[in-house]
Order: structure tokens, then sequence, then C-alpha cells
């Protein structure tokens, strides 16, 4: 289980606004990619483990919700923190 990280760049990023703080499963490791973050302002390359992160749609928008849907985020390593 991994939260994504709450952030609020002023820069790019791929973190949705609505996965921010939200509690998820890894699901896959789908290996290491340069990171968009860092490259998009020429920061460097800043290589890293991408994750298929599967969220309930409850976690999402709450408990109005379908209980049976899911939304899967691939999600850099720097947007995850341990839960």
């Amino acid at each position: 289980r991994v939260r994504a990280r709450n952030i609020h760049p002023t820069g790019h990023t791929r973190l949705p606004r609505y996965a921010r703080g939200k509690v998820g499963a890894v699901v896959e490791d789908r290996g290491v990619f340069v990171f968009p973050d860092t490259n998009a302002e020429f920061l460097g390359e800043k290589p890293q483990h991408l994750y298929s992160v599967r969220f309930t749609a409850r976690e999402l928008w709450g408990e109005r919700a379908s209980p049976r849907d899911f939304v899967y985020l691939d999600l850099w390593n720097d947007y995850l923190e341990r839960v």
C-alpha cells in the first residue's frame, strides 16, 4: 500500500490532483524511466521506478462512487510514500 504525496509544485507534474493524498496499492513495477518533472525543467533525468498503482473509485471520489470501480495510475517513486 502506498499514498500519493500531497504535493503542489509550481512546475510540471504528472501526479493528478484527484489522487494526491489518496491510498492505493502497487500492482506492478514498470521499470526505471526518466522522471518527467525534473526533465521538463532541465534539472536532470533523475531516473526512477514507475509503478502502476490501483485506487478504488471510492478512495478517489467518496462513498457515492461504485465499489466495483478502480483507477490505475502510473506513478513515479517520488510521488509515493509507503503506508
